[in-house]
């Protein structure tokens, strides 16, 4: 026991200083093998030195065509905001390129043949050129549209009346109005049934993007939100409908009590040309209908406001979910239909096990080959997700065809829709050794045994079926994971259906790619992979970013959740410099700059995009809290050694005159 005050203060000083020190090497531990090297010389689209140059003509009809629906409900063509048919080539239409002579730049994962995407190049001027973006400079050949007087809820409105016919609710957007509503006491909530899409209608999907209360609308973020409506709701004839859901940040504004509450805050923190589609939220909602979770911040749980979406927007059958920080380089369009119809296509047998895999064609060579190496890896079994079952509910998702598996050729899902798409591989939670979040969960039986999956960032589309089953969960079980892990494992444990795209995604620095199959697949080939309660799962090390290749995950994936390689891009797209780029050419190495200094940049999605210096919702995404615990602890403990030690060098010198006094 300390008897005097001094020897307490040196005794929490010691504390405080060995919890920094063991904070700050929790953080930045490595491990016994040498850093990696990137690649030097690294894969760029590079123009041949001799010879004919690149050809840099329009793309080809076949490229940039919208798919009809069939022959029974054929799109009808819907204006954009300068009163044009965006099915006819004018200055709404985005200007798309294929270069001859250059080679397409090659992914770091993924394959743009796969998916389906196109592999044309646009400059930031023919992307963003029909929306606004440098209308004002001499160059620019496009008519001024309206922007100060245009209505995108009218605009879709428009589109979808003209479209009713292929939709079984064509339900039109209300501007302003409170769909949302506070649960009334012992209100029921009922659980959810696989409801058969109506034949020879279309399926309607609702882009939801996220935003808060302080969000820093700047110029880029209003072409991007025109361009994402544009050419999604707009030029595919109503099938999407594009809403602004956002968080008011805490419950002063009262937006519930009254219409004139809800409408004051849409117009205090929403542009005006995108009042109409603004759906406001904020803690006592979530509160009031899930009292049973503990916690509703978005950093743990960011998808109860779509899952209350989809329960006061039944109109809809899927519902993107997806950041403003978002930027498509190419059609947005086309890009998330692609995603869609791949995965459409994709088989429900061994889905759970395909989706940890970093597909990368130069190991797996094609798609296919990799599905046949899963399947040899599980002895053509049906892995985790077939006729799956955990102690809380009993699954809504449909039985296996057939009892054996064996007896299932791949055959069944395929051409039923994903109830799931996620945007990069998911992985099983308990091998997770570095996810701090790997044992949050609420109210399962079986605690952490339970069988979860994350699938970073908390983005992607889900069915209505899938979020009204989470819903049910939350309201009336209270039953809840953490956001990353929330729709994946959801969709496991009631038998739906689960895919993820393998999207192209490119590196800077490029790093030694049979390392980073290592890294982010695991060792050894495909069929080995048989660890117990992984049989047929990728096991990289590095699929989470607070690892000991941190230096690698968090800064060099252009679609990621932290990575800051998406913002060089853009920079050096935009013409605002390279910001750290591949400075030999200029731009990173992903996009060619021409003889006459124009920059094109490949089909691709970024994320995220912080050029505008926006925050992320709630802090999430910022995983180094570790690091700012232990600077600030150490400074405490600091301030704290430098008070002590002054006190005792003042008293040691003042010592003699006060004896002299006393005496």
């Amino acid at each position: 026991m300390f008897t005097n005050s001094g020897a307490r203060t040196r005794a929490l000083i010691l504390v405080l200083l060995a919890l920094t020190l063991l904070l700050v090497i929790a953080h930045f531990r490595k491990r016994d093998e040498p850093r990696l090297e990137p690649l030097q010389n690294v894969i760029v689209p590079v123009a041949p030195d001799h010879g004919p140059q690149p050809s840099i003509k329009p793309a080809p009809d076949s490229a940039t065509d919208i798919k009809q629906w069939s022959s029974v409900w054929p799109r009808v063509p819907c204006v954009g905001p300068r009163g044009l048919n965006l099915a006819e080539e004018n200055d709404d239409t985005l200007r798309e390129s294929v270069i001859d002579g250059l080679q397409y730049p090659r992914p770091f994962v993924g394959s743009h043949e796969t998916v389906g995407l196109t592999q044309t190049w646009m400059t930031a001027a023919a992307r963003y050129g029909p929306y606004g973006w440098a209308e004002d400079q001499a160059a620019n050949e496009r008519m001024k549209a309206p922007w100060n007087e245009t209505d995108w809820a009218a605009l879709q409105n428009q589109c979808l009346a003209y479209n009713a016919h292929g939709f079984v609710n064509a339900t039109l957007i209300h501007p302003f109005a409170r769909r949302f509503r506070m649960r009334e006491p012992g209100e029921e909530i009922k659980s959810p049934v696989i409801e058969p899409q109506a034949a020879d209608y279309v399926p309607r999907t609702a882009i939801v993007l996220r935003a808060w209360k302080g969000y820093n609308y700047t110029a880029e973020d209003l072409v991007n939100l025109r361009a994402t409506i544009a050419e999604t709701a707009l030029r595919f004839g109503g099938e999407y409908t594009v809403f602004i859901l956002v968080d008011v940040k805490g419950t002063g504004r009262n937006i519930f009590s009254s219409d004139e509450n809800y409408v004051r805050a849409v117009e205090d923190l929403v542009p005006p040309e995108f009042w109409g589609i603004a759906v406001l939220f904020d803690e006592s909602l979530l509160r009031s209908w899930y009292p049973r979770i503990k916690t509703h911040g978005a950093t743990y749980q960011i998808m109860q406001p779509l899952q209350l979406f989809a329960h006061f927007y039944p109109e809809f059958d899927f519902y993107w979910q997806l950041e403003l920080d978002v930027r498509f380089t190419g059609h947005a369009g086309r890009y998330l239909a692609a995603l869609s119809d791949f995965a459409r296509e994709q088989s429900r047998k061994q889905a759970i096990e395909r989706s940890t895999w970093y597909y990368m064609p130069e190991f797996h060579r094609s798609y296919s080959d990799l599905l046949t190496a899963v399947n040899a890896s599980l002895e053509g079994k049906g892995g985790l997700g077939w006729a799956m079952r955990i102690q809380d509910f009993e699954p809504i998702g449909p039985k296996p065809p057939v009892d054996d598996p064996l007896a299932d050729n791949f055959e069944w899902g395929v051409g039923e829709e994903a109830d799931f798409i996620a945007l990069t591989p998911c992985a099983y939670m308990p091998s997770l050794e570095h996810w701090v979040w790997r044992k949050w969960q609420q109210g399962l039986k079986a605690g952490t045994k339970t069988p979860g999956w994350m699938c970073q960032p908390a983005m992607g589309r889900a069915s209505r079926t899938l979020l009204l089953a989470v819903h049910h969960a939350q309201a009336v079980q209270g039953l809840a994971m953490h956001s990353e892990a929330t729709l994946s494992s959801f969709a496991l444990w009631h038998g739906l259906k689960l895919v993820v795209p393998p999207q192209p995604i490119y590196q800077d620095p490029q790093w030694p790619r049979d390392k980073m199959n290592e890294l982010f697949n695991g060792p050894g080939a495909v069929e080995a992979h048989r660890r117990q309660g992984m049989v047929g799962m990728a096991r990289g090390d590095a699929i989470y970013r607070q690892t000991d290749y941190e230096y690698i995950t968090t800064t060099s994936a252009s679609f990621w959740y932290t990575s800051n390689f998406p913002d060089k891009i853009y920079d050096a797209w935009l013409g605002r410099g390279s910001q750290g780029g591949n400075s030999s050419r200029e731009v990173p190495h992903v996009l060619w700059k021409s003889v006459d200094g124009k920059v094109y940049a490949p089909n691709m999605m970024l994320h995220p995009v912080k050029t505008n210096r926006n925050r992320p919702l709630d802090g999430s995404g910022d995983e180094h809290w570790p690091v700012i615990a232990g600077v600030a602890v150490a400074l405490l403990g600091l301030s704290a050694a430098g008070f002590w030690w002054w006190k005792r060098r003042r008293r040691g010198r003042y010592s003699a005159l006060r004896t002299e006094e006393v005496g």
